[in-house]
C-alpha cells in the first residue's frame, strides 16, 4: 500500500543488478573495449539515476545510427534500436568516481547470457557491440561515453565521446 503524498519510486530495468561502488584502482570491464579512464573510487546508486540514464540511454544509442561507424542491423540485440528499459539486455551498474565526478557505470549483456554471479561485473572478451559499457555523468544528466565490445573479425564500432 502506498503512502498518501509519496512519490512513486521509478521501476528499475528487468534483469538490473545493482552492484556496490568499487573501491579505487578497480578495473573496469575492458577485455576488447576501451574505458575512458581509471576509477578513483565508489559511491551508492539510486534508482533515480538509474531510470536518468536510461532515458539518456535511449536517445543516445539509436542517434548512433546516423553516424559513420555504426552498423545498424549488424548485431543480435541490436544496440542501435534500444529503447528505456530494453529488455533485450540486462544490466550490471554501479557508482563510480572519476575526477571527482560521480558516474554511473553500466554494463549492458545481452539478456540470454547467463552471468557467473560470482564474478560480476561480467567481463566478456570480444562478443561485438552487442555487449557494451556506458557512463553517465550524475551531475551533467548525459551520457559521457559508450564503448562497445569488438569480436573476432568484426564489427568494430568506435568509441561514443559528446
Amino acid at each position: 500500500m502506498a503512502l498518501a503524498g509519496a512519490a512513486a519510486q521509478p521501476d528499475l530495468p528487468p534483469r538490473t543488478t545493482v552492484l556496490a561502488g568499487p573501491s579505487a584502482g578497480f578495473q573496469l570491464p575492458a577485455c576488447s573495449r576501451a574505458t575512458a579512464g581509471p576509477v578513483d573510487g565508489g559511491w551508492e546508486v539510486e534508482d533515480s539515476h538509474v531510470t536518468a540514464m536510461e532515458a539518456a540511454l535511449a536517445q543516445v544509442l539509436p542517434a548512433l545510427a546516423e553516424r559513420d561507424g555504426y552498423g545498424i542491423g549488424t548485431e543480435n540485440p541490436d544496440p542501435l534500436t534500444y529503447r528505456m528499459n530494453d529488455p533485450r539486455w540486462q544490466r550490471e551498474i554501479f557508482g563510480i568516481t572519476r575526477g571527482g565526478r560521480r558516474i554511473l557505470y553500466a554494463n549492458f549483456v545481452p539478456a540470454d547470457i547467463l552471468p557467473d554471479q560470482r564474478h560480476l561485473p561480467t567481463n566478456v572478451c570480444d562478443g561485438g557491440p552487442a555487449f557494451f559499457g556506458v557512463e553517465y555523468d550524475v551531475a551533467a544528466g548525459r551520457i559521457s561515453h559508450i564503448a562497445f565490445n569488438g569480436a573476432l573479425g568484426g564489427p568494430f564500432w568506435p568509441a561514443y565521446t559528446p
